[in-house]
This record gives C-alpha cells, structure tokens and sequence, in this order.
C-alpha cells in the first residue's frame, strides 16, 4: 500500500465512528424478507424446470410415434398386393399400369402392430386405412393407468397426431 490509500483508511477509521452509524448486519424484517424473494425464485426455477422435462417427454414420444410408422411403412412397402390396371385413351390405345394395393393391411386398432412405447402416455387411436397410418395419442399424463385421460376431461387439447402414407417418406 502507498502512504495516500494508508492515510485514507486511517482518517475513514478515525472519523467513521463520530460520522455515521454503521449498521452490522440486517433486521430481521429485511431477512424475512431476503427469505420470501429467494423462495419465489427458486420456486420459479422449479416450475420452469418441470415443463422442460413435460416438453422434452412429448418430444421423445413423437420420436417413437414416428419410428414405429416408419418402420410398419417400410414393411407395407415391401410387401404390397401388385394389381394390373387396363385403361384406354382417346385414341383407343391401351395402357398397362401397376397399381400397388394396401388393404390386406386395414386396422383399425394397430397400436399393438406397430409396438408404439410412450412414456407416460396412451395411444388415443391407431387407424390404417388404403396404406394410411395414423396415429393419434395423449401428451404427458401423470398417471398412465388413470382412465379419465379421456375427451371429456382433456377437450383435446393435449392430443398429438401422426400420419404417413406408404410410397412416402
């Protein structure tokens, strides 16, 4: 330290006392007070934190939605009915063309062919209609056995949905 920071401290020290009241610590209203603030914050962290994991879940059950059509679309693909079909033009030519034809794989409750996992939800209806699936389900349900997750109850504003034709992707 220089002789000029020295001296400021000595003087700020010497005079302090007869100055000003200094005030060590906080009352005990500014620390009820610090207390309330803080848990608000950290309670404001949590709720923030919890729909991250909400979002998050939804996100990984659309993935698993998604790979489950997919791959049941790969197997419509690879195995179709091949049907030939004849028409005409105006100048009475015929023409040949193949017709691929999907209703072997109608269903109307596939859920369990397409062995779709969630987590913490359920699958609201899986439907496989001339090489269509589609495939509707709740979003994150705390409970995955309650059955009141129901249309009455969510007024489906917590349902996703899913489709995809065969010959696309």
């Amino acid at each position: 330290m220089d002789k000029y920071m020295y001296r400021y401290i000595s003087v700020r020290i010497l005079y302090s006392s007869n100055r000003f009241q200094r005030q060590n610590g906080s009352t005990i209203i500014e620390a009820i007070v610090a207390m309330f603030v803080l848990s608000f914050g950290v309670l404001a962290l949590m709720l923030a934190q919890i729909t991250a994991v909400h979002t998050s879940v939804n996100a990984a059950n659309q993935g698993e939605v998604t790979r489950a059509v997919q791959n049941y679309i790969e197997l419509m693909n690879s195995q179709p009915k091949i049907s030939l079909e004849v028409t005409e033009d105006a100048a009475k030519n015929k023409i040949f063309t193949l017709k691929k034809d999907f209703s072997d794989f109608n269903n109307k409750n596939c859920s369990t062919l397409l062995n779709i996992n969630l987590t913490n939800a359920k699958v609201n209806s899986c439907v496989i209609t001339d090489g269509q699936i589609t495939v509707t389900w709740w979003g994150q349900i705390l409970n995955k056995d309650d059955d009141n997750n129901d249309d009455n109850n969510l007024k489906d504003k917590n349902l996703f949905s899913y489709s995809l034709t065969a010959g696309q992707s």
